[in-house]
């Protein structure tokens, strides 16, 4: 085990935090501080979906969110090819929980502008088929996926404001938008009333490409909340994967070769603070986060993952534990 001493003499003692939930920009929503995002719910060529893990675990994954304070869900159109909004429309309107009379989570899904979508219409389209596989009246928080051309990013956001407009839509915003299109996202709305709650981005120990490029100084400065995706790096910070033991099949050429050679020294620091809170390393990663003042959604495929997510809720960073992680992971934090 690495010697945390060497590096912030010594950590202060372990802090629970009570659950809150945190408004989600100037919008009138508030969600947990974690959500269980469902990129691996019908996935099945590149998360396994239908091998490694079926329709029961995704079930106790939903449930298990649920019990322990989560109360929003990520999916979007091209998730599972659409089977992700399904099965989350599903146990959204099912009894998955044990308390069928709790409130229904909140859902944020998202429009993908593929190249041959060059009209308004394709959003509202689009939108009207998530709302028919969500099973749902509306949408709590709708999302542009990327910034796709042909069509630039402001005619999409345009059409998203048009969609929240006719009421379909609850709150809007934006994913993968670079600081500037943040901006200039934000500054269209605003001239219609409209306020941009979200820019959802990837953003991980291992990827702090957003404090650098001006991603998270220009959201915090429009009060824009940042929901962070890939917050685990597809499993790598969670600690069980190693050099010989890679993640499974696509994943593996994607991360493993570079990164799982640097990863002992950061896993072991991780290991070590979730020690100190009875903790694990996902839960030091999810709380890394939070204490950035940011939303994570990590996947949840069992009812273990799921609570494990939750419980990264209740308790905080030190001062000492979160400048040593930060430390740690400067190498991910570019300089251009």
């Amino acid at each position: 085990m690495r010697n945390l001493n060497a590096v912030n003499p010594p950590f202060d003692k372990p802090t629970k935090a009570a659950l809150k939930r945190v408004r989600l920009g100037r919008s009138d929503l508030e969600v947990s501080p974690v959500g269980t995002g469902t990129w691996q719910w019908g996935g099945a060529f590149y998360w396994g979906y239908g091998r490694s893990y079926t329709d029961v675990d995704l079930a106790a994954a939903y449930a298990a969110s649920i019990e322990n304070g989560i109360n929003w869900f990520d999916t979007a159109e091209i998730y599972g090819r659409g089977k992700s909004e399904i099965i989350l429309g599903r146990h959204v309107n099912g009894s998955t929980t044990n308390n069928p009379d709790s409130p229904k989570p909140l859902i944020a899904t998202k429009f993908f502008p593929y190249p041959w979508r060059l009209h308004k219409s394709s959003l509202k389209r689009a939108l009207k088929a998530s709302l028919k596989r969500l099973n749902a009246e509306s949408i709590d928080i709708y999302h542009i996926h990327f910034p796709f051309r042909p069509c630039s990013f402001e005619y999409w956001v345009n059409a998203l404001a048009d969609a929240e407009q006719d009421e379909h839509v609850q709150a809007v915003g934006v994913s993968n938008f670079s600081a500037e299109q943040t901006k200039r996202a934000h500054d269209l709305l605003d001239r219609k009333g409209i306020v941009l709650a979200t820019n959802q981005v990837g953003y991980s120990l291992l990827n702090r490409k957003i404090e650098s490029n001006g991603i998270l100084e220009t959201c915090r400065a429009l009060d824009v909340s940042v929901i962070s995706y890939g917050p685990l790096a597809e499993g790598l910070l969670t600690g069980k994967y190693r050099s010989d033991n890679p993640p499974p099949f696509m994943r593996k050429w994607r991360w493993a070769r570079k990164r799982l050679k640097m990863l002992p020294p950061l896993i072991s620091l991780m290991s070590d603070i979730a020690s100190a809170h009875d903790a694990s390393p996902s839960q030091v990663a999810l709380n890394w986060l939070i204490r950035h003042g940011t939303l994570p959604i990590p996947g949840a495929k069992s009812a273990m993952q799921a609570k494990d997510n939750a419980v990264s809720m209740t308790w905080s960073l030190s001062n000492g534990e979160l400048e040593a992680l930060n430390a740690a992971t400067e190498r991910y934090l570019p300089t251009s």
